[in-house]
């Protein structure tokens, strides 16, 4: 959980902090730039599969082992910097040991910022939501900014994460 923080996201607030930007084209791709781009997806999809079904093996295998998360609560509240693999899982199965609801990460309407053959950069909007005493509720909305790297044997990993969330979760 983030600490409450009192605020109105204002529109296009990870643009105006820099968070994100994605310009205006789209850039031409081979047929194995498609099939890296599925295999990235697949790693993001992956994460949030696993962050949910707290599948803690697979949650660790989406990062490189000197990853970055870090993220801001609209712009107003910064997430400072984690750093490792292993420092990621351990602090994002404290969010899980205080959450007794099942959440669900929804990464939708991703576009690709760049991508090379070992190198991609993904933006995502974020819906969380939290299902718990038969109802399904929406926690936060947001983005991940997300930088993959491909592995030596081919693998991509998420290299360094930016979450937004639009308000606190």
């Amino acid at each position: 959980m983030t600490t409450e923080v009192q605020q109105t996201p204002f529109p296009a607030w990870g643009r105006s902090n820099s968070f994100l930007s994605f310009g205006d084209s789209q850039t031409p791709l081979t047929q194995a730039g498609l099939v890296d781009r599925l295999n990235i997806l697949d790693v993001l999809g992956r994460y949030a599969w696993s962050y949910d079904e707290r599948n803690i093996a697979a949650l660790e295998s989406s990062f490189s082992e000197d990853a970055v998360w870090e993220g801001s609560v609209a712009g107003t509240f910064a997430i400072e910097p984690i750093r490792g693999r292993q420092a990621i899982s351990d602090w994002l199965q404290g969010h899980m040991a205080a959450q007794s609801d099942q959440r669900r990460h929804n990464a939708i309407n991703h576009i690709f910022v760049s991508q090379t053959e070992t190198a991609a950069e993904v933006l995502s909007y974020l819906l969380l939501t939290s299902a718990s005493e038969g109802t399904t509720k929406v926690v936060t909305s947001g983005f991940y900014r997300v930088r993959f790297a491909k592995a030596e044997s081919g693998v991509w990993q998420i290299e360094y994460m930016f979450g937004g969330f639009d308000n606190p979760f």
